[in-house]
């Protein structure tokens, strides 16, 4: 009985071992020795492993194979590759790749280190250049190519950090008056982001400043025009040109980011009536602030003075800072918006005017709750022989926010007016819906901050 239990046991120890050196031959996924690999590199898309076959295991003949995926290969799966020589050139993409070497024998390997291998080709920022006021906060994207592995993230820094600082993000905040760059960059490769902060304009408050003083004549410099404009059009190019967003922003940048109220001026006429141009209205891109843009202006009457200057108002009697009217206000908005909506007035009349823009609607309180009424929106008090016109350039849950050039002290000017969304009809008794005019919403917000 002795000799069978031996026996038995002397089997049960064979079966085992053979089961073992199964498992091992078949689940030898070890990693390959850095004596076998002798080099695991990348250039550009092309990961290139060398590997010495005079080494114990890898004598005659080697086979590879690469997967996107950490699940060991067996020996009899498809796609494995004899290598020809000492090495191999394997070509990526942006994915991941675990790179497995086989023996003779079908003993395979991990080669250690191939799914941490990869390389930037470029990167790309969501924008060129930035324009900033002092506080001023612009965030800025960016994204990499790459092929294989990237382990870092996006690294931002300054060139200046005493004119703008930018955080992890991306968010560039403007800090004084200067430029630089802001830079992005991750393996090795790098973009920037030219930065120019400005004192030219301010940030934008929350609340319209009311306390903010009149254009003073002769203001600005040529250069200084000619600088405020790129940065409108900058403005309103980010929320959409040709868009509900881009007439939006144009409002915005007049009444919150230009440091200046512009006054109100009753026209001298229009180019739609008499060809007078810049005298209460102003139909061009850019704004109206140095001599040069005279050659701009077709006819005058009794100018041409820029915004800010003292010009005769036939309607008002007298000399009045140069400004915009209501209509011309909104026009303007319009036109640097992206829109060609012809130099019209206010006013519910014969003829077109502003009001036969959009879908024009009695508005009331069923108007305002139904949520139609949208940020770029306009509004008319209405009248025949004349009428006021302006534009929603934001809303919460309380109120309208309407930007319009008024008349009555204290706000002769172009400003920035919260109405309650329970009483704004007894003021505008008409809303133009726009969708058809506008055609695209843009990068609409409905408030600036």
């Amino acid at each position: 009985m002795k000799k069978i239990y031996i026996l038995i046991s002397i089997l049960i120890i064979i079966f085992l071992s053979l089961g073992l050196i199964g498992y091992i031959h078949n689940y030898n996924y070890s990693i390959v020795p850095n004596v076998i690999v002798k080099s695991l590199s990348i250039t550009n898309n092309v990961i290139n492993v060398k590997f010495d076959l005079s080494k114990k295991s890898f004598y005659e003949e080697v086979y590879y194979i690469y997967k996107n995926d950490d699940v060991y290969p067996l020996a009899d799966d498809k796609g494995w590759i004899k290598a020809s020589g000492n090495s191999f050139d394997i070509k990526i993409d942006n994915s991941i790749y675990y790179i497995y070497l086989k023996n003779e024998n079908d003993d395979i390997y991990f080669v250690d280190g191939s799914n941490k291998l990869g390389n930037v080709s470029k990167v790309n920022v969501s924008k060129d250049k930035v324009y900033l006021a002092k506080g001023g906060v612009y965030s800025v994207n960016a994204n990499y190519e790459s092929v294989g592995y990237v382990s870092d993230s996006i690294n931002w820094r300054s060139e200046n950090e005493s004119i703008a600082k930018v955080d992890n993000n991306g968010k560039i905040t403007g800090v004084k008056a200067g430029n630089t760059k802001v830079i992005a960059s991750i393996g090795g490769k790098e973009s920037y982001v030219d930065v120019v902060v400005s004192n030219l304009i301010v940030k934008a408050p929350k609340k319209f400043n009311r306390n903010k003083k009149y254009l003073p004549c002769e203001k600005y410099s040529k250069s200084e025009n000619d600088l405020l404009d790129t940065i409108l059009k900058d403005r309103v190019t980010d929320a959409g040109y040709k868009t509900r967003a881009g007439a939006v922003e144009a409002a915005r940048f007049l009444t919150l980011e230009f440091p200046y109220k512009i006054r109100y001026f009753s026209e001298n006429g229009r180019l739609s009536i008499n060809k007078v141009d810049g005298e209460g209205r102003y139909y061009h891109e850019g704004l109206y602030l140095h001599k040069s843009r005279y050659e701009d202006i077709s006819k005058s009457m009794h100018g041409p003075k820029i915004w800010g200057c003292s010009l005769y108002s036939n309607p008002s009697k007298g000399k009045r800072s140069n400004g915009l009217d209501c209509s011309g206000f909104v026009s303007w908005v319009l036109k640097n918006g992206g829109f060609n909506p012809g130099d019209i007035g206010a006013g519910i009349m014969a003829t077109k005017d502003l009001t036969d823009l959009g879908k024009r609607i009695s508005f009331n309180a069923s108007v305002v709750k139904s949520g139609k009424v949208k940020t770029g929106d306009l509004l008319s008090s209405g009248g025949y022989s004349g009428g006021h016109i302006a534009i929603i350039v934001g809303q919460d849950e309380n109120y309208y926010y309407v930007a319009e050039s008024l008349w009555n002290s204290p706000n002769v000017a172009v400003v920035i007016m919260p109405y309650s969304k329970k009483t704004i009809f007894n003021r505008y008794y008409y809303v133009m819906l726009m969708d058809s005019y506008y055609k695209e919403d843009g990068k609409l917000t409905d408030l600036w901050y």
